[in-house]
């Protein structure tokens, strides 16, 4: 019997909002006091985070500009080496083809006008071509935030050993927050478009990878300087050829190597970074790279294609097993702390399925390769309040103990937790649903990873609003409590379940 959504404890029938998860019980609050400080002082150094409208510097038009500035006295040259910095070639065009603005510079505004007709019949035949909107849309689709181009927050990432967050708002700029600081460094340069992921550097306090239009920005923030506007010359831009709208990240754990996906190319690349050196792994099938991440004892990789195909990598030998799946494709997958396991969610299915990894460095043998195995039903029910919950999932986030498992909808804006167990066996049973206040769908779910007093869920929620829901626990509490409705998994015998039959495994010499 798998875990189902159906065995969890109902929400209050008040409007009332889970807070946190103090001695094995959810503490509910009002909306207008969801003060998680009168339950736990374990939060009580961490920022306080909302990224309001005021905050985001929305794009003005022409006709907005020319009301907010006054008429300066520049030069043609001034102009147009303005615009292209702040708004980008082709307006840089349009103000040189511009009668008015052009200055009287005749062969000037005949070939800008000339450039911009050969860019509108270029773009004319982009969206006649069979396939090419879909491949637009799909860039957008990867990202694990199901409210990408409506929500204040797009995406945001814990560092592996502080208390500091990186927060990518819908303006595409970033903020970094930090415990007992007034200070929030501010990034944005140009070139930093669609931001789609951040990925903090392992054992070094000051280096953020993000992953955008370009290829891969990787910024540079010293925690100690004052300054809360770096400059882009704290930027160092990877990229290649084709490799643009990166859709993740992930670092090595031990941070010499970053891993770089995108939904528009086939290729996936370790680059050395310090070295500005990559090397491209490109294997035939699955479409571009949808879904990086790395194991914690850093000896396999996990890669989700745009299509029906993910791979798991031994990064020693760097040979790889592929599986493939007949419908769908992975949206989210999360590492077990022993690296042993990788649960993952599928699109079209609500279910999370587990799959056992080899144990051994190097390449994969064949007594460890198994099939996948549901692991548990996310069929959609209704609450008592009427609300459904469940589907199509969005993304994941287990914490580093292993302990709690975070699941956010595609169309849901209630997010469910499950408490699991690792040992011989992988327990798995209900924990409780978290929603939001009024009017607002999760964004993006993260565990921190350095919170020593038990996991502290981060949500960022589409108004702007960052809500940290800690789940306490002490070293002596363990999950031998009675469990209700359990799946187990045996980790040593997973041979012994049926393997489904949408499942496939092969290796790929």
């Amino acid at each position: 019997m798998i875990c189902s959504l159906s065995d969890f404890p109902p929400l209050p029938e008040s409007n009332h909002l889970p807070v946190c998860l103090t001695e094995g019980k959810v503490q509910y609050s009002a909306p207008m006091f969801t003060n998680v400080h009168i339950y736990t002082t374990a939060l009580s150094s961490h920022p306080h985070i909302v990224i309001t409208n005021e905050m985001l510097h929305p794009s003005m038009s022409k006709e907005d500009g020319s009301k907010v500035f006054l008429p300066v006295s520049q030069t043609l040259w001034k102009k147009l080496q303005h615009t292209w910095y702040e708004k980008g070639f082709v307006p840089m065009l349009e103000v040189a083809a511009h009668p008015r603005e052009n200055q009287g510079f005749i062969v000037l505004e005949f070939v800008a006008k000339q450039m911009l007709a050969a860019i509108r019949f270029a773009s004319t035949l982009h969206n006649v071509v069979p396939g090419y909107k879909k491949k637009v849309k799909e860039d957008l689709m990867v990202s694990q935030n199901p409210v990408y181009s409506s929500s204040n927050i797009r995406c945001l990432a814990w560092h592996p050993h502080c208390t500091r967050l990186a927060v990518a708002a819908s303006d595409d700029s970033i903020r970094v927050y930090l415990d007992n600081s007034q200070l929030t460094p501010l990034l944005k340069c140009r070139g930093q478009r669609f931001v789609s992921c951040l990925a903090w550097r392992p054992l070094c306090g000051s280096e953020l990878a993000v992953g955008c239009e370009v290829g891969v920005l990787v910024w540079h923030v010293d925690p100690n300087s004052v300054i809360t506007r770096p400059s882009a010359s704290n930027t160092q831009l990877l990229t290649r050829r084709g490799h643009t709208h990166v859709s993740d990240l992930a670092w090595s754990p031990q941070g010499d190597l970053l891993v770089s996906g995108s939904a528009r190319d086939q290729t996936m690349y370790v680059w050395a970074v310090g070295l500005d050196n990559a090397v491209p792994l490109k294997r035939v099938g699955g479409g571009g790279i949808s879904l990086v991440s790395w194991s914690p004892d850093s000896l396999k990789l996990f890669a989700a294609t745009t299509n029906m195909v993910f791979r798991v990598w031994e990064t020693c030998q760097w040979n790889a097993d592929r599986w493939a799946l007949t419908v769908g494709r992975v949206v989210s997958a999360v590492w077990s702390p022993c690296s042993s396991l990788v649960l993952f969610a599928v699109s079209l299915e609500p279910v999370i399925y587990s799959l056992m990894c080899s144990q051994t460095a190097g390449v994969f043998q064949e007594e460890d390769r198994r099939a996948a195995t549901p692991l548990i039903d996310l069929t959609p029910v209704e609450l008592d309040n009427g609300e459904r919950v469940g589907g199509e999932v969005s993304s994941l986030a287990w914490d580093k103990k292993g302990r709690y498992l975070a699941v956010m909808f595609k169309q849901c804006d209630i997010i469910a937790v499950f408490m699991t167990s690792l040992g011989h066996t992988l327990h798995v049973s209900p924990c409780c649903f978290i929603k939001g206040v009024a009017n607002e769908s999760p964004a993006v779910i993260s565990f921190q990873n350095n919170f020593n007093d038990g996991a502290n869920l981060t949500i960022g929620w589409s108004s702007g609003r960052v809500q940290y829901f800690p789940i306490i626990y002490s070293e002596l509490e363990s999950h031998d409590r009675s469990y209700g409705n359990i799946t187990n998994y045996d980790l040593p015998n997973v041979s012994s379940y049926a393997s489904p039959s949408a499942f496939h495994d092969y290796t790929l010499n």
